[in-house]
């Protein structure tokens, strides 16, 4: 199944989260931006509550014969349905109708979590995020160069 709307804002939330590299920074990025924007303030939110990231390197078929292309692919494995700062859940009805027309989720899907959302940011339900969310971008770079690896920044591409 696809989901456009969610690709959309995966790949704008990740336009601007900090890299892989930082795992405490991006850790609370992703946890204080949910995917609906940045400004948002209606009273529930999606999160990406977990994810997994994998890195590759390639050759580069359009470079030199040292030339190699770096790959990170992240994909979210959970999400978190945030009722803003509330204690409680949202009603079922508020929720199917944000999951099922916002996104395109199935509200079944997301179960109650004991815990409130980071730093006690509402009531939280988590699920399963769809297998088909994905984000993917390619960095060339060259061997050599004293440090061995040496970035050519007009390759960069993505």
């Amino acid at each position: 199944m696809s989901y456009p709307q969610l690709q959309v804002a995966f790949e704008q939330l990740m336009a601007r989260a900090p890299s892989a590299l930082f795992k405490r920074a991006r850790r609370l990025y992703l946890d204080k931006y949910p995917l609906d924007g940045r400004n948002s303030s209606g009273l529930l939110r999606l999160f990406i509550a977990e994810e997994r990231v994998e890195e590759s390197v390639e050759p580069d078929p359009e470079a030199t014969p040292n030339g190699k292309i770096a790959v990170i692919t992240i994909r979210p494995t959970r999400l978190a349905l945030v009722h803003c700062k509330q204690q409680r859940a949202a009603s079922s009805q508020m929720r199917s109708d944000y999951l099922s027309n916002t996104w395109g989720l199935d509200p079944l899907d997301f179960k109650d979590v004991e815990a409130p959302w980071f730093r006690s940011g509402g009531h939280q339900q988590q699920g399963q995020a769809p297998r088909s969310l994905i984000w993917i971008r390619h960095s060339a770079f060259s061997e050599g160069g004293e440090d061995g690896i040496s970035e050519d920044p007009l390759h960069l591409r993505q």
